[in-house]
């Protein structure tokens, strides 16, 4: 079995298997994508590049979530 990278996700250590992209994040994190913004090492991943945006080991990410309200 191939080793795991870990990544920072909004400051905590995370566990992922090599060769893991933005989507594969998100669906770890049970996000479906649609309302979130994802930041890696400070540069927005725009949907249409999330499936090809392969996390590399010591990567930090932010996930930010949009809330609605008024």
């Amino acid at each position: 079995m191939s080793q795991m990278i870990t990544i920072e996700l909004n400051g905590q250590q995370q566990p992922l298997p090599p060769g893991s992209t933005v989507n594969d994040l998100l669906a770890i994190v049970g996000s479906d994508g649609k309302s979130v913004a994802v930041l890696v090492n400070d540069r927005i991943i725009r949907p249409e590049s999330r499936a090809l945006h392969q996390l590399q080991e010591g990567n930090r990410v932010e996930l930010l979530i949009f809330a609605g309200g008024g």
